[in-house]
């Protein structure tokens, strides 16, 4: 064995334990916000039957729309919860994702430290994180501002760049808002990697944007990758569901895995580029 299989062994096992580490906490926020809705379709008695809820979800089965007609107060009252529980679980995620990106740098401390390290940087974290969303908000705003300002100038060309023009500009917003993702993350991998007394939003934004100009295709052949894989996880249990007809307790196991194994995939390509976005803002120092 050569002296890099140690270092490449401890990569390996440092990128599955953050992996995890993402993973359970998704999986327990993702529960927590669906409660509601589970608390809803239980009230209205759909599911009280022999076969439970797994009614709702067979081909051609026309009480899932009963039970958006009779449970609609109840359903709208469980979503209003279940936004409000996103919104606050999106925030909660900071500190894992913190926890996850310093597990990823050094590899050596204790758990206790690495939460405390990641409580100590949540207010930083929060900053970026309410910046990267007015961004990307301003930028699918301008695409959309700019498709119709663009519909009376090819009002007169033909149909199918009418129809095509505003799906793409919405693309180039979407696109340049994952771009802009990216460099949000190089900025909490600066938050990371800096001293206790180092720790600031805008230093570490600056840094980012510094990255950002010196290497622009780094961050974006890192970033998109991590989406596409994303997408392609989805993607692969929608279509796999689709075979499904989750009548019996065996396909809604199987659809459960499929679902979880899509984001694991996921997850894997996040942490894939977390661990690029260490390297490219210590490079860059």
């Amino acid at each position: 064995m050569n002296d890099s299989s140690p270092n490449r062994i401890t990569r390996l096992s440092t990128a599955a334990a953050a992996g995890v580490l993402l993973w359970i906490s998704r999986t327990l926020l993702a529960l927590l916000v669906s409660y509601p809705i589970l608390l809803a379709v239980r009230a209205s008695g759909m599911g009280s039957g022999p076969e439970g809820d797994a009614v709702l979800f067979q081909p051609g089965s026309l009480l899932l729309l009963e039970l958006l007609r009779i449970g609609a107060p109840w359903l709208t009252a469980a979503l209003r919860v279940a936004l409000l529980l996103a919104f606050l679980s999106a925030i909660l995620e900071l500190v894992p994702l913190a926890v996850a990106l310093d597990l990823l740098w050094l590899p050596g401390r204790t758990l206790l430290e690495r939460v405390t390290r990641a409580i100590r940087l949540f207010p930083a974290f929060l900053v970026l994180s309410a910046i990267a969303l007015l961004v990307q908000a301003a930028l699918l705003l301008a695409a959309s501002l700019l498709g119709a300002a663009l519909k009376p100038a090819l009002s007169s060309a033909d149909e199918r760049l009418q129809s095509i023009a505003p799906i793409a500009l919405i693309g180039l917003g979407l696109l340049a808002g994952g771009w802009f993702g990216g460099v949000l993350d190089i900025a909490r991998a600066r938050l990371v990697q800096r001293a206790p007394g180092e720790r600031g939003a805008r230093a570490a934004f600056a840094h980012a944007l510094l990255c950002l100009r010196r290497r622009p295709f780094v961050v974006l052949a890192g970033v998109y990758p991590s989406v596409a894989g994303s997408a392609l996880g989805c993607l692969g249990a929608a279509w796999l569901l689709t075979r499904l007809a989750p009548a019996g307790p065996s396909n809604v196991a199987l659809a459960f895995a499929a679902h979880q194994l899509a984001v694991l995939f996921s997850i894997a390509w996040r942490v894939r580029w977390l661990g690029a976005a260490l390297s490219s803002s210590a490079e860059s120092d």
